[in-house]
């Protein structure tokens, strides 16, 4: 009986290389163009993509396990990804936080502070979120995954 996996249990998904160290983790499913053969997309330790043929896989269930080991490559600046700067548009003004008054008890005087916004914590291990823009999805660097 052939068994199916579904894209939505695949990404989040650790992968290791067969001696036990941690490779990454799953961002997506590669459909390649044209013909060939399926693969995923990882995000590595070191913070860059790979794609794996699915030939490569050795096992899948909770965690994922290579069949030959991979060796990450550390980014080089020409293929860390830049950020994206967040402009303004052409003309209009540039958006400042809203000041939030806020009143010092025993003092009686009001000031004025900006509001801090805080970070979600992690459903898992509770340390803070970090939000991947890119995938529009929160991610948490302690668990390796996405929320």
């Amino acid at each position: 009986m052939l068994s199916m996996i579904p894209r939505g249990k695949l990404i989040g998904m650790q992968v290791y290389n067969p001696d036990g160290t941690f490779v990454g983790t799953v961002q997506d499913i590669a459909l390649p163009i044209g013909g060939g053969e399926m693969g995923i997309l990882i995000l590595t330790k070191a913070q860059t993509t790979e794609t794996i043929q699915w030939s490569r896989i050795s096992a899948v269930g909770d965690i994922i396990i290579l069949k030959e080991k991979l060796e990450i490559k550390a980014p080089t600046p020409e293929t860390m990804p830049q950020p994206t700067p967040q402009y303004p548009p052409m003309g209009g003004p540039i958006p400042t936080p809203a000041p939030v008054k806020e009143e010092k008890k025993g003092l009686g005087a009001i000031t004025s502070v900006f509001k801090r916004q805080e970070k979600p914590a992690c459903p898992t291990c509770g340390k803070p979120l970090t939000y991947i823009e890119q995938y529009k999805r929160w991610y948490c660097y302690n668990c390796g995954k996405y929320v």
